[in-house]
């Protein structure tokens, strides 16, 4: 199995110095691409209004998170799908209270087990992040051979440390403080089973 090992800490900063010179408007073009080229690409953040406690000072966008392309990556940006994607579920979690979002559960199955923990949300809510992170997000992509995607994923992520990947990221200083939110948000999901649909 190939491991960001392989990719030096210079050509990690290096790539992600490159992304960030590109970094562009989440658009419906870019939406595409993520899900037909191959490649890895990021996702950027100028701002602090996310609240996390140990953000620093600086005004660069910062790599929140890194992906790689297909895999329906465009479910992130998606109405509806909050209930599928972990960018979104952390989102809401962290905005919740900002843009008064209401945390359902993502089916009303009882034989979906995580119908809770991945908690989606109200249509109303579901637009709202949506069009949060269309006007806080930026993002670049950069294609690459198959064979070396998940290589240059690890390295980035190695790299920049970025807030929204949870795995293969012991470096992740916020990762915790997310989750912790994330929880709550799953108890106010099952609070409002019923409501809101």
């Amino acid at each position: 199995m190939t491991t960001e090992e392989n990719i030096t800490w210079e050509e990690r900063r290096a790539a992600t110095k490159d992304m960030i010179s590109r970094l562009s408007p989440v658009t419906d073009q870019f939406i595409k691409q993520m899900d037909t080229q191959n490649g890895v690409y990021i996702l950027a953040y100028p701002g602090k209004e996310l609240g996390v406690s140990l953000w620093n000072d600086s005004d660069a966008p910062k790599v929140v998170y890194v992906g790689r392309s297909k895999f329906n990556s465009s479910r992130h940006f998606m109405d509806g799908m909050t209930g599928t994607s972990t960018i979104r579920r952390s989102l809401a979690a962290l905005l919740e209270t900002t843009l008064d979002l209401k945390p359902i559960p993502r089916s009303d199955s009882p034989e979906d087990n995580d119908r809770y923990n991945n908690y989606k949300l109200d249509q109303v809510g579901e637009t709202k992040l949506s069009q949060w992170m269309a006007n806080n997000f930026s993002a670049a992509f950069l294609e690459l051979p198959e064979d070396k995607i998940e290589s240059m994923e690890l390295a980035l992520i190695d790299y920049n440390e970025p807030m929204f990947n949870f795995q293969h990221n012991p470096g992740n200083h916020y990762g915790n403080q997310i989750k912790a939110y994330r929880k709550q948000c799953a108890e106010t999901a099952y609070k409002n089973e019923g409501k809101y649909i």
